[in-house]
């Protein structure tokens, strides 16, 4: 779908707020279209192709969400912005997770409507990197990112999204692969159908047949009634096995009976029941090394895994993390019904030496926690060192490290906060330390921390 690089389109059934809007973007010599309705909205957006949206929630005739979806079926990488008042908080979060690109509160200012509109559309002006048919467009489905590992995940989303194949999602605790599943229901034939989620590390071996399969009256004590299992749920559908790696031995021979013949059991019962669900699967485990230790079946891995898409730590994609900071920042004013925040250059640069072992999940959570705790609009490098480190900078793993890795990671968290401290300056940082100049740099490479910016290298020495 070719777009128009400078047009937006308005859709508000609100006139004096249409208007409003539409004079302010007129002003800065941007093209604009306007709808008062869903139907309408839709219509213009499929004879014209704007490259941004401005999409008020509540409409005569249908929601903002039902554009939103419709929008991100025709054209994923077209961003959505939402207006709305925080009255609307519920239905504001649910759009900027499913994907929308800002919020502006009503009424719409013109300071605010030009920083978000800028950051929107800058990319897709004449020059700009993005494409207009690529998911990539930064907060698509809650992921972000331009990085290469992320633009080949966004390509392996769209091949498989349309098609019947199973797929075996491959990632450390906190990449996301939750949203990646999600991701790919949406964009399939299957998106009406339901999306139903099941952690198979988290429910009892002895329950989580009951979960998957259901159970008849008096299958076992407790049983007062029939219960519909997830697969029946998610008749239609998707069901995502998230941890699929921790399943016991007995419910991976019974998932393989319902893969290979279409039908489940319920627990207690001798009927079996046909079902269509498309599977997604995900582990943090690398399962060839479990069906080597006997521990996970070899047929079933190939039966769950006709495409893997293997997911990235944060560590291995820095470049994304100011565009991930950004978002989940605004995703969590949002939330918190707190006024728009914004990240500071040199913050920025913090976030992107951190370690980061939670992933992103560990990144969004620091994120919020700089909402609650900044009362500024601006966050600061210090506000981020300080909220880091309120968590001890541990992430969210908790696990035992050996000595050697402890005392790396802790190295280079304290010489990041005494640069942080020293607004970038090695000469006072190396004095902090007790260190000569080169031998910080030495250690700076060593550890993987990038120079700051401006910061000159120091001069090579003799030996």
């Amino acid at each position: 779908m070719a777009g128009h690089a400078d047009l937006i389109l308005v859709i508000d059934d609100d006139e004096d707020v249409r208007k409003a809007t539409l004079g302010f973007l007129q002003s800065r010599g941007l093209k604009t279209l306007a709808a008062d309705s869903v139907g309408e909205g839709l219509r213009l957006f499929s004879e014209r192709h704007p490259a941004v949206v401005l999409l008020d929630l509540k409409l005569p005739d249908g929601t903002g969400i039902d554009v939103l979806r419709e929008l991100q079926r025709q054209a994923p990488g077209t961003p959505v912005v939402v207006i709305s008042g925080y009255g609307r908080v519920g239905e504001v979060v649910e759009a900027m997770r499913m994907g929308a690109a800002d919020f502006i509160e009503k009424p719409v200012t013109r300071e605010r409507l030009f920083e978000v509109v800028d950051r929107v559309l800058r990319p897709r002006l004449p020059g700009g990197e993005a494409d207009l048919e690529s998911v990539a467009d930064g907060t698509r489905f809650g992921m972000a990112g331009r990085s290469e590992a992320m633009r080949r995940i966004y390509q392996l989303i769209e091949m498989a999204a349309p098609t019947k194949c199973r797929v075996l999602i491959a990632g450390e605790s906190g990449t996301g692969k939750e949203l990646i599943a999600r991701a790919i229901h949406a964009l399939s034939p299957r998106r009406d159908g339901t999306f139903v989620e099941l952690n198979c590390a988290a429910i009892p071996a002895e329950l989580i047949e009951s979960e998957m399969f259901g159970h008849v009256k008096g299958a076992f004590t407790g049983a007062t009634g029939e219960r519909k299992g997830l697969f029946e749920t998610a008749s239609g559908g998707t069901l995502f096995l998230d941890e699929v790696g921790d399943m016991s031995p007995v419910t991976q021979t019974k998932l393989l009976r319902v893969l290979q013949e279409g039908v489940v059991t319920p627990v207690g019962s001798s009927e079996p029941r046909p079902v269509d669900v498309r599977i997604i699967s995900a582990t943090g485990k690398y399962l060839p090394d479990e069906i080597a230790r006997g521990s996970f079946r070899e047929d079933l891995y190939h039966r769950i895994n006709v495409l893997t898409i293997a997911v990235p730590p944060l560590r291995a994609r820095r470049e994304d993390i100011p565009e991930l900071a950004e978002h989940f920042l605004r995703l969590a004013c949002v939330e918190n019904g707190v006024r728009p925040k914004r990240l500071a250059p040199r913050a920025v640069d913090v976030l992107v030496q951190l370690p980061w072992n939670g992933n992103v999940r560990e990144l969004r959570n620091l994120m919020e926690r700089l909402v609650v705790l900044v009362p500024s609009e601006v966050v600061t490098h210090q506000d981020a060192m300080d909220a880091f480190r309120i968590t001890g900078g541990t992430g969210d793993e908790g696990g035992a490290l050996p000595l050697r890795e402890a005392r790396a990671r802790f190295e280079r968290q304290y010489i990041l906060y005494r640069l942080s401290a020293n607004n970038g300056s090695l000469a006072r940082t190396a004095k902090d330390l007790g260190i000569e100049r080169t031998n910080l740099y030495r250690k700076m490479k060593q550890l993987g921390i990038q120079m700051p910016r401006g910061a000159a290298r120091p001069a090579p020495t003799l030996r």
